[in-house]
């Protein structure tokens, strides 16, 4: 996902910084963000790529009544009769226009994505290894076979494309990541596991399955799972292109793990369809994510915090409603840092927003009580295939209904998504001082809803 379509889906944090006393020098925002609270008289805009972060050079900028072209650092600076909240507007060829209403801030990054979303995979490497032990994993019983699902912690950008890449192919029936133990007499294979894994610092690790085929295994729709244990890497360091091959998965010992019901507590109204996806947040090494696999009655089988030091857990939750066209309103909590499995528990949800509108000069919609911030998304993408995202709109100061800069750049005709999400990033969010890359750590609910326009 797109750092702006994530913008519109899990949002901004506090930085570091506060304003300081007279007239701010240019000063980017790594990744994004703005800072130096207070426009008066100039209004420093740096545009940079939304998946690199690199400059883009060229862009139009237009701060009000004031337009220009950004440098070869990415930077155009406003200077005229500029006094409190702005709007501000970005477009350069190949990437969706974004839009900021209410900028009270002497300097803004604003991070712009390609149009149409790229499909190239991120930056990766392969991990090759084993599971200790493996051989001498309990055979499973008659009508049962045993997986070890192997895959890599994931950051805690949810958005982030490199957290779901696909497993190298296997030029077999098992997939290169997965690890099988079957019903004797038949053999069970060598655990030989393949994986493709982000950049950075990762664990690789393993989730144990026994799968029940209910006595029809060419049917799998019937089959149940349970999740017996898991297994984990040291810490690796990823560096994209260099294959690391001979990498260990260690079991954790017996009575590492527990069993807990996430409590999902009620709803928004009318999101019948809901999920949750529960991890063990490792710090620098990323969350380790259960894979969601069907629920079961019994419970949600976890790594014990004490099997993993430093470590806490998380969890996502996500309503819906049910309907399959691009326009499903949606509601997700996020909590992190939880210190207990029996404190798994999604609490208060976030209503979608309603009463949108909009006849491509205006776009209107009726703010969600507790959120601290907007965003406006117009999609121009018909069926499947990569986002073709139009313009982006972040809204600073509350503002419900938008004067959209169509002058500027206009939308285009046909039929369009337009969809409005409000995100809670917390008490602390400051809108005149943020970073987009601190969001991980403050989010905690989003909703949004969506409509289509001919």
């Amino acid at each position: 996902m797109r750092r702006t379509q994530l913008f519109a889906y899990l949002f901004l944090a506090l930085a570091a910084c506060g304003g300081d006393d007279g007239p701010a020098s240019p000063t980017i925002v790594p990744g994004g963000g703005a800072r130096d609270p207070g426009v008066s008289g100039t209004l420093h805009v740096y545009t940079i790529d939304g998946a690199t972060d690199q400059p883009i050079a060229g862009a139009t900028v237009q701060v009000g009544t004031l337009t220009g072209t950004t440098d070869a650092a990415g930077l155009f600076s406003a200077k005229g009769d500029l006094s409190g909240p702005q709007m501000v507007a970005a477009k350069a060829t190949g990437y969706a226009t974004a839009v900021w209403v209410g900028v009270d801030s002497q300097n803004i990054t604003m991070s712009l994505d390609k149009s149409p979303e790229p499909t190239t995979t991120p930056p990766h490497a392969e991990i090759a290894g084993t599971i200790a032990g493996w051989d001498s994993v309990r055979a499973p019983a008659a009508g049962h076979f045993v997986g070890a699902l192997v895959t890599y912690t994931q950051s805690r950008d949810l958005g982030a494309d490199d957290n779901n890449l696909e497993p190298p192919p296997s030029g077999t029936q098992l997939a290169s990541n997965v690890c099988i133990k079957v019903p004797p007499p038949a053999p069970s294979p060598a655990c030989a596991w393949r994986i493709n894994a982000r950049v950075g610092t990762v664990v690789a690790y393993a989730t144990f399955v026994d799968v029940d085929q209910q006595g029809t295994p060419t049917d799998d729709s019937d089959d149940t799972f349970t999740i017996t244990g898991y297994a984990t890497s040291p810490n690796l360091t990823v560096v994209a292109g260099a294959t690391q091959s001979g990498v260990m998965l260690t079991q954790l010992a017996a009575g590492s793990t527990t069993t807990v019901q996430p409590n999902l507590g009620t709803p928004p109204t009318g999101l019948a369809s809901s999920l949750s996806i529960v991890g063990v947040d490792l710090g620098a090494a990323g969350v380790l994510r259960v894979p969601p696999v069907p629920a079961q009655g019994s419970g949600l089988v976890l790594p014990s915090l004490s099997a993993l030091p430093g470590s806490s857990y998380e969890l996502l939750a996500l309503a819906r409603e049910t309907v399959a066209d691009g326009t499903a309103a949606e509601s997700i909590v996020v909590r992190r840092g939880i210190t207990s499995a029996s404190a798994i528990a999604a609490g208060d949800w976030m209503a979608p927003p309603t009463g949108l509108s909009t006849d491509r000069t205006m776009a209107s919609y009726a703010a969600v009580t507790g959120a601290g911030a907007h965003t406006m998304d117009f999609d121009s993408t018909q069926g499947s295939g990569p986002s073709h995202r139009v313009m982006s709109v972040l809204i600073l100061d509350g503002t419900a209904a938008v004067t959209l800069p169509v002058a500027f750049s206009p939308l285009p005709t046909g039929g369009l998504l337009y969809k409005v999400s409000a995100i809670d990033a917390g008490a602390m969010f400051d809108p005149q001082d943020f970073a987009i890359d601190d969001l991980s750590d403050t989010l905690a609910r989003l909703s949004s809803e969506t409509i289509r326009i001919q």
